[in-house]
């Protein structure tokens, strides 16, 4: 008798732990379901972005990606080695001649002081936008493509909010890609201000 009673007791114990790891094997999908179904952060979309495999196919689309970038650059949640990681994504849509004014090293420390100074003014970008498609001008020079894309910067400074434009010249590169040249703070039509 004193066996069956242990066979039963063993019996019932090793059909409580099964049905408890079941239950724990359970549990922990659906929290690797849930963990899965969090949005991916803007910062790590921009990142992941290979633009040697996927390079943006118009100037527009090139000065929208450069804007997610900047938006990134002044964002309070962005650290210090994101900032470098994120130079690196911006001057992927360099021309050469732009890459070679701004060595990486000098790119990044500019970068850096107007992160530091705009928090140290306590200003924010709060929206980017780029012009219609219908709007962007298209030239050829010397046999060479270039773009020329209006965006502007919504910010806030305080109590004051302000508009800045900036006008991008794009050139077309040896591989058909569209590369910001260049840049200039403009007025609305895009008239250069000096």
């Amino acid at each position: 008798m004193k066996n069956i009673v242990r066979v039963v007791i063993l019996v019932i114990c090793a059909a409580v732990l099964i049905v408890g790891y079941y239950f724990y094997l359970s549990r922990r999908g659906e929290n690797m379901k849930e963990e899965s179904l969090e949005p991916e952060s803007e910062l790590s979309k921009v990142l992941a972005k290979d633009f040697s495999k996927e390079y943006p196919e118009t100037p527009r689309s090139v000065i929208k990606w450069y804007n997610r970038i900047i938006m990134l650059y002044y964002d309070d949640e962005t650290e210090d080695k994101d900032v470098e990681k994120l130079c690196d994504q911006a001057m992927m849509l360099f021309d050469a001649d732009l890459l070679q004014a701004n060595p990486r090293e000098f790119y990044v420390a500019n970068v850096k002081a107007d992160i530091t100074e705009y928090k140290d003014r306590g200003r924010e970008i709060r929206q980017s936008s780029v012009q219609s498609s219908g709007d962007v001008e298209y030239k050829t020079i010397k046999d060479r493509d270039y773009a020329y894309v209006i965006a502007y910067y919504f910010t806030k400074e305080g109590s004051t909010y302000t508009r800045t434009y900036q006008k991008f010249a794009l050139r077309k590169d040896e591989m058909g890609k569209w590369k910001i040249l260049a840049f200039e703070l403009t007025d609305e039509d895009g008239n250069a201000i000096r």
